[in-house]
């Protein structure tokens, strides 16, 4: 079984679910679903997410971009003392408070659409408040309520009727930035075993950052938004997964692929 990170809703890059995984051996099991966790640090957040139901050892970890931290602490929980989990990242990346701001504006934009004529509130100050995550994420959750209510009333809506649909759009915001406040608080131990970072051409070759012993690289000539799609990324994932995720004596019945040169 494979445990798959990567954060739902529409983007332009292809999803960790192209890659078709599930068509080679692997059941794969999508672990971010809702309802998402409400913690305000990486090893909390996996702590929340496998705190119902935690999977046995999975025979590795995928994740997607700003969820390779979350896998690292998931990879903690569910490894055994001397049977650390294999990762498998792609386009891996930290989240910096710039990062959490450009998604603040992008949201806002995205809640105050094309309203005529809306009042807009000062913007918050995500940088500052950044020190203190519960109160900038319960001041989020505020601010886009009011910023929902003022777009609806600019087009005539008002009133009880509006509650429903605005917290229905607001609670999906909030779920997205506390994900990256979340990503962003990610210290922790390093990843005891083996990790594959899978990277777009253009895409920093940093992910000394995980703290990884076991790290290897492979470098897609592809841009970012078809990685996930990419044969070559598919390829280079299943030789990994092939060769330390799964008994030597165990296939993966996936159709010839091909060894991808490694480095770093």
């Amino acid at each position: 079984m494979l445990l798959v990170l990567d954060y739902p809703g529409r983007r332009p890059e292809a999803h960790i679910s192209e890659m078709h995984l599930d068509r080679c051996g692997f059941e794969c099991a999508e672990v971010l679903t809702s309802p998402m966790p409400t913690a305000f640090s990486t090893p909390e957040y996996a702590g929340q997410l496998f705190a119902q139901r935690r999977p046995e050892r999975p025979a590795a970890l995928v994740a997607y971009c700003a969820a390779a931290p979350l896998a690292v602490a998931a990879g903690a929980l569910l490894a055994g003392p001397a049977d650390p989990v294999p990762i498998v990242v792609l386009d891996p990346q930290q989240t910096p408070p710039s990062e959490i701001l450009h998604e603040y504006h992008e949201v806002v934009r995205q809640v105050e659409g094309k309203a005529p004529d809306v009042e807009r509130p000062p913007l918050l100050d995500i940088e500052g408040l950044l020190a203190t995550p519960e109160t900038l994420v319960r001041l989020i959750g505020a601010d886009l309520r009011e910023r929902a209510r003022l777009a609806l009333a600019a087009f005539g809506f008002g009133g009880a009727d509006v509650s429903g649909p605005v917290e229905g759009v607001v609670g999906v915001y909030v779920e997205w930035l506390t994900f990256l406040v979340a990503a962003h608080y990610d210290a922790q131990p390093p990843p005891r075993g083996p990790v594959l970072q899978v990277i777009s051409q253009g895409h920093p070759d940093d992910a000394g950052w995980l703290g990884a012993a076991d790290l290897r690289t492979v470098r897609i000539p592809c841009d970012r938004p078809e990685l996930a799609a990419n044969a070559q990324a598919r390829a280079a994932v299943l030789d990994f997964l092939q060769r330390v995720a799964l008994p030597a004596s165990a296939g993966t019945g996936h159709e010839g692929s091909t060894r991808t040169g490694h480095g770093g």
